[in-house]
């Protein structure tokens, strides 16, 4: 892949997804088969969704798994694991990346396919742990199930979720170069959302034409306008107004790297900002900053939650439910944009009852940490940050600069 510019000139080193996984693919499957043998699973089936948060599963184990396909992973308690494609050229791209660690089987049937290679590697009255069905269509479901009647299955989602829970050098490292490509991304569109006549629509063209163009297999962003912004905008026929003098450029932009997710949102202005932005800009960076003093392994994960919620409902004159704008203030990333071991207790709605069963903050772990809402007299507004657990804690690994900046 050729080097690519970040708009001003100097090249950034692209990193596009590894040829093999290696000792590293063989090890998590070897970790997990016998995570599945102590839970008295003799063999995993795994489907996923590569719109839905089931894709990282396969991402986790394969290295890749597209946005716009479907796939089924079969995971004998010994013998190959196997991964199922009906897309020829999904499947073409798996090969490629795991093939000599993972199977990969193309075919023009799904289901006959996972049909087969569950007769072929999974004797009847085994006891199978499925993974990732809530996220396959009831027609689906319903197929999968039909071909798995001759065992006796249990949902085990929060086996795998506790596999890849535990995280190391080699997944910062992943999620350093995610957000290297988030980070340039955002300074380029604060360089150029001040070029006369440009639109929010042109920023957003550029911003996710650098992203792609920086090696991620996707790179999105939503983008605000206006002086006071009501609403994230995610289409171009939203944002086709000039952005103008005093007029504010706010986005997000999301990467999934090699693999693995990063997220970096800021305010952008054109000309002086007001005194209460500026005021708000310095609350969001104290919210944020207090969410990363939380971040000490052996915590639970909601406390990360709890400080931003509390903090926002401080800040916000309306109550969540009520907020024009208000979102989810944080989750932990990884394989999936929102990690399934920690997202029901990093969520604001919540049953506090069950935060006895939190899991614990750990080194290694990354959150996303975007405190967001919507303020009286600013509208929408927004920061957000991605953090790396330590063994001595918090620390911000996204490299752009924090509070209200400058276009142009």
């Amino acid at each position: 892949m050729n080097p690519v510019q970040d708009g001003t000139g100097q090249q950034l080193a692209t990193s596009p997804v590894s040829a093999s996984l290696g000792a590293r693919t063989a090890a998590r499957l070897e970790s997990l088969r016998a995570a599945a043998d102590a839970a008295g699973y003799g063999a995993l089936v795994i489907y996923a969704d590569g719109a839905k948060e089931s894709a990282g599963h396969v991402r986790y184990l394969a290295g890749w798994m597209p946005q716009v396909s479907e796939a089924v992973m079969v995971i004998p308690g010994e013998g190959d694991a196997v991964l199922i494609s009906a897309d020829k050229n999904r499947a073409r791209a798996f090969a490629q990346i795991a093939e000599g660690e993972i199977r990969v089987v193309k075919t023009r049937d799904l289901m006959a396919s996972v049909a087969a290679e569950v007769g072929r590697l999974v004797p009847r009255g085994t006891r199978v742990g499925v993974v990732g069905f809530d996220d396959a269509t009831t027609a689906v479901h319903a197929q999968l199930a039909e071909m798995l009647r001759e065992q006796v299955t249990t949902a085990a989602d929060a086996l795998i979720a506790g596999e890849r829970s535990r995280r190391g050098e080699h997944e910062a490292e992943k999620h350093r170069a995610a957000v290297r490509v988030s980070d340039a991304m955002v300074q380029h569109a604060m360089r150029i959302g001040a070029t006369p006549g440009i639109t929010g629509a042109d920023v957003m063209v550029e911003v996710e034409r650098l992203g792609r163009g920086l090696g991620a297999q996707s790179a999105t962003c939503w983008v605000a306008t206006g002086r006071q912004p009501a609403e994230t905008y995610f289409e171009l026929f939203e944002l086709t107004s000039p952005i103008r003098s005093g007029d504010r450029l706010q986005l997000g932009t999301t990467v999934l790297h090699d693999g693995y997710f990063s997220q970096v949102l800021r305010i952008g202005v054109v000309g002086e900002p007001s005194r209460d932005l500026q005021d708000m800009a310095a609350e969001l960076v104290a919210l944020q900053d207090a969410a990363l003093a939380t971040m000490v392994p052996g915590r639970p994960v909601h406390d990360i939650g709890d400080v931003l919620e509390a903090g926002i409902d401080r800040l916000c004159p309306w109550a969540r439910g009520d907020d024009p704008f208000r979102f989810q203030s944080c989750h932990a990333m990884g394989n999936s944009y929102s990690e399934p071991w920690s997202a029901p207790f990093l969520n604001a709605d919540r049953d506090r009852a069950n935060d006895a069963g939190s899991p614990l903050i750990s080194a290694g772990q990354t959150y996303e940490i975007h405190p967001n809402f919507t303020s009286a007299n600013l509208g929408h507004v927004c920061a957000g940050d991605v953090a790396l657990v330590t063994e001595n804690g918090g620390v911000w690994i996204s490299e752009t600069p924090r509070g209200i900046l400058r276009l142009g």
